[in-house]
């Protein structure tokens, strides 16, 4: 390709089957945009500017490609800072410790691993119910903020780096991150190997199959740059045997934000949505940052644990 952002990207095969056999489900918009620079940031507005996204022939997962390659991903999270999401923190913690109640049902306690933890406010909730935490996160910025603001040291890296931990984990955490990882397959693998025998894995991911994502099509909010692969319910139980994982659950996954983050992602998403929230804003709440909780189905959370009637 010649457009110097474009000049980085790859091919690449299905991660889940490995098949060559791709479908081309919706053409890419970052060069018609004419955008150049690559905002991983989970909190950036860059809705609607992704790469080619395409269909397996074979298993139907959904995936970019070509796209960046894994040490072209792995260098721009090392640089991410995302001030926005330090604004946000308040919504985290509250989508946070609803988690934390709902890991409660399977571990009450024990050793837990956050895995692209961010700014450690998973971390920071899970240790105040007394668990055990350690995180792993590639930015050098979140890392450092998570020591200023919840006093945590957090290992940096990515899901390669697990077994420097030298310890197994009792309850291991992956929010909103497998969608954005160069191979999550192996990730998941890496998350089984380090996983005691009787521990479970959570992770939150986005749900292309839904309906709420059918419906809006290309138009779909979290098509986006940043996320590499769309997983589905029957996808993601795949990806789950060929890791050596069995499923526990998949329910869909809610998330809690202010509403002037709301304001902030509308601005881009739907400009009729967004002056109608401004305007509730003003007029109702009185300009108050109040929180929202909602679930449009495009997200699940997945338990699952060890299957040792499959080998990895």
């Amino acid at each position: 390709m010649k457009s110097k952002g474009l000049a980085r990207l790859k091919v690449v095969n299905c991660n889940l089957c490995k098949s060559k056999g791709v479908e081309v489900v919706y053409p890419a918009t970052i060069s018609k945009s004419g955008s150049t620079k690559f905002s991983y940031a989970c909190t950036n507005d860059g809705h609607g500017e992704y790469y080619q996204i395409v269909r397996c022939k074979q298993c139907g997962l959904h995936f970019c490609s070509p796209r960046l390659n894994s040490s072209n991903l792995e260098n721009e999270y090392s640089k991410l800072s995302d001030d926005i999401y330090q604004k946000e923190l308040g919504g985290r913690i509250k989508t946070f410790q609803r988690n934390i109640v709902n890991i409660s049902r399977y571990k009450k306690k024990g050793h837990l691993l956050d895995v692209g933890c961010s700014l450690g406010s998973f971390l920071s909730e899970a240790q105040k119910k007394e668990w055990i935490v350690e995180g792993i996160e590639p930015s050098s910025w979140c890392i450092k903020k998570a020591k200023e603001l919840f006093n945590i040291n957090i290992r940096q890296g990515t899901y390669k780096d697990l077994n420097k931990f030298g310890r197994k984990f009792d309850v291991i955490t992956l929010w909103d991150v497998l969608e954005h990882l160069d191979d999550p397959l192996e990730a998941l693998v890496k998350c089984r190997e380090v996983l005691k025998d009787d521990g479970i894995l959570v992770f939150s991911t986005v749900d292309i199959g839904s309906f709420y994502a059918k419906i809006m099509g290309k138009k779909w909010p979290w098509l986006m740059k940043m996320h590499i692969y769309y997983f589905d319910k029957k996808t993601i139980k795949e990806y789950l045997k060929k890791s050596g994982l069995s499923l526990i659950k998949i329910k869909k996954y809610k998330h809690t934000i202010g509403i002037n983050y709301l304001l902030y992602k509308l601005k881009k998403i739907n400009s009729l949505f967004y002056f109608l929230v401004k305007f509730i804003k003003k007029t109702i709440i009185f300009n108050k940052n109040i929180y929202i909780t909602f679930g449009l189905g495009d997200f699940m959370e997945v338990y699952a644990r060890k299957d040792f009637s499959l080998e990895v």
